[in-house]
Order: structure tokens, then C-alpha cells, then sequence
């Protein structure tokens, strides 16, 4: 059974920034993630409750809502700095 898919407005505006190779990849492996989504790698620390999921040098950083059956993807970005702007996120006011 897979997951219902919900995308922030971020992650939409990063993905039609991406080479459409790229695009092609991240679609397949979100699709992964859709049927297994403990599949990523568990966040810790200021990020934890999110997971990261590797399509080749990009990273896709979600949340699962067992509750809800949904799979909210937050960003999508190459891995030298995405975890950064993810943890931006978390240091504003």
C-alpha cells in the first residue's frame, strides 16, 4: 500500500530548479519512498522526525504520518547543503 504524497512549497520550487535528469531520478525514488518509507535514514538531534533518502548526490529530506498515511517531502537538495538549510529552518525565530 503506498502513501499519499504531499510536497511543501519548497521542496516544488527546488525540484523545477533541477536538471531534468535529476528530476527523473528524484521522481523514481520519492515513488520508493511512497511504498516503504521507513526506507530513509533517521534524522537525529535538532532534525529528528524527519528522514533523508539519497537519490545519487541529492537528498530528499521527508516526515511520515502513520496516522494519516502521508508522506510530507520538505526539501530536496544536493547533500553538501541541504542539511544546512534544513537546520536554518530550525534557528530562525
Amino acid at each position: 500500500m503506498s502513501y499519499q504524497l504531499l510536497y511543501s512549497k519548497t521542496s516544488r520550487d527546488q525540484i523545477k530548479k533541477l536538471h531534468p535528469d535529476i528530476k527523473s531520478i528524484i521522481r523514481d525514488r520519492v515513488k520508493t519512498i511512497a511504498k516503504n518509507p521507513y526506507i530513509g535514514k533517521k534524522l537525529e538531534r535538532d532534525l529528528s522526525g524527519y528522514f533523508s533518502f539519497r537519490a545519487r548526490r541529492f537528498r530528499i529530506i521527508y516526515k511520515v504520518r502513520e496516522e494519516n498515511q502521508i508522506i510530507e517531502v520538505h526539501y530536496i537538495g544536493h547533500r553538501r547543503d541541504i542539511y544546512d538549510l534544513l537546520k536554518e529552518k530550525f534557528d530562525r525565530p
